[in-house]
């Protein structure tokens, strides 16, 4: 039976032999650029050995440039500031090789990923893709992975490994598709297949992703500075109800996936007025979780961001409910409202376990003089929204994270050490914290 087996094994290994791609293409690990704005970046592609010839040419896969949404008004033979090579080359035994070069503008916003397919066809018909990404990225910004791992080492778990560049193409598909129909909205996480820009890959970001939103209008262009990546990944740890995920530690290791898309618009109404508007989107598959107990900020940690920008569900709301089972605590009988301080939470998560969760005390002091800043802290049992499905959500984050969030009134001061004391109930078992951290001298916000 063995020896039967081998001239098979030896005729597959030929037939894969004769099915190798007749290019090799000379780009980095992934096919993925990083360009700033005015940059050029290249692909070279050559023939590869033993093979005839081949043609080579990029094609956009956004899709609508081919023809897959509905996308009035969209060039679709370019991304957004960005120029490709158009041109389709003929590699042969005595031109073996070929140059692709991505020219980004220098008034370029920065967004992406954006991905080509480079197309390789042999001498027989046969069509093979790679696929090729970039990103655009503003000067001395930082890169997604980095940006997030900076939050997940500062929390004390494993940072993701990689990106799903895939992931991150369809959730710009997405801001894109959000950027669209601005005046037209869908419910939080949703897409709707009969609007214009609609994709199944932008789709599947708005149910699997955290979503962010921007807009900044301005009659002195250089007040309309896009918001960097770096900020983008700070403001889904800044929102407690988001914040979970990011700092949960995983059985195994998990890519996250990170968009942004912006554009430029007239302000109506406003005389040379100009408005810049997107926002971001970032994911990880979630699943498979192992039990970790994390405080944030973490104790002894440094952050650099200060207070908190908007979140749906929303605490703040919660905060001044009391239609909730039970109220949350306030250290003072006051209003919360915006600006608040950066949330601080106790996660003690535990895998399939939810647990229904109090805040029964909270004290936060500035440790330099020992002034002690107003709080609200509030359980799965004492969150409410008027909005009932926002209401739900929260319920549902801080029973299945197990945790409480504390919200300062003001914003914390950069530069200065604090100390927080949180009391809860978890299922009825009563816990308590201590443990200071500082804000930064320079912050995000």
């Amino acid at each position: 039976m063995v020896l039967g087996l081998l001239p098979l094994l030896s005729a597959c290994g030929n037939l894969l032999q004769a099915q190798k791609p007749p290019v090799e293409v000379l780009a980095p690990q992934n096919g993925y650029y990083e360009a700033h704005p005015g940059e050029e970046k290249t692909l070279t592609v050559r023939l590869a050995p033993g093979a005839e010839g081949a043609q080579v040419y990029l094609r956009l896969s956004d899709p609508c440039a081919q023809g897959k949404a509905y996308c009035p008004g969209w060039d679709t033979t370019r991304y957004p500031g960005v120029e490709h090579t158009r041109e389709t080359f003929t590699l042969t035994a005595s031109s073996p090789e070929a140059t692709f070069r991505f020219a980004v503008a220098q008034d370029a916003l920065p967004q992406g990923p954006f991905k080509w397919e480079l197309v390789a066809v042999d001498e027989k018909g046969k069509e093979w893709t790679t696929p090729v990404y970039l990103r655009i990225l503003q000067p001395g910004d930082t890169p997604p992975l980095e940006a997030i791992n900076f939050w997940r080492g500062a929390a004390g778990v494993n940072p993701f490994p990689r990106e799903d560049l895939e992931r991150s193409f369809g959730c710009w598909q997405y801001r894109r598709y959000a950027e669209k129909n601005r005046d037209n909205p869908d419910p939080p996480h949703s897409a709707d297949p009969s609007k214009p820009f609609y994709t199944p890959e932008g789709d599947l970001c708005a149910r699997t992703s955290s979503l962010g939103g921007y807009g900044f209008c301005s009659t002195n262009p250089q007040q309309l500075v896009p918001q960097s990546v770096r900020v983008g990944v700070a403001g889904f740890i800044a929102v407690p109800l988001h914040r979970p995920i990011w700092i949960t530690e995983f059985a195994s290791p998990r890519p996250f996936w990170f968009a942004q898309y912006f554009e430029r618009k007239d302000w109506s109404g406003v005389a040379g007025g100009m408005c810049l508007y997107g926002g971001t989107a970032m994911g990880v598959d979630g699943s498979q979780f192992l039990a970790r107990e994390v405080l944030f900020p973490t104790p002894g940690s440094e952050v650099p961001i200060r207070g908190r920008i908007s979140e749906w569900p929303n605490p703040i709301e919660a905060c001044n409910a009391t239609q909730a089972p039970k109220l949350p605590y306030r250290s003072i009988s006051a209003t919360w409202q915006n600006p608040v301080g950066l949330p601080i939470s106790v996660m003690t998560f535990v895998p399939f376990q939810a647990v229904d969760t109090e805040a029964t005390y909270a004290r936060l002091v500035r440790t330099s003089d020992g002034a002690e800043v107003p709080v609200c802290a509030l359980g799965s049992t004492q969150f409410w929204n008027q909005d009932s499905v926002a209401t739900n959500v929260g319920i549902w984050v801080l029973r299945n994270y197990g945790m409480l969030v504390v919200v300062p009134k003001d914003p914390l001061d950069p530069g200065q050490e604090y100390e927080v004391e949180v009391k809860g109930l978890f299922n009825g078992q009563e816990k308590s914290y201590r443990w200071r951290f500082r804000v930064a001298t320079e912050v995000l916000w």
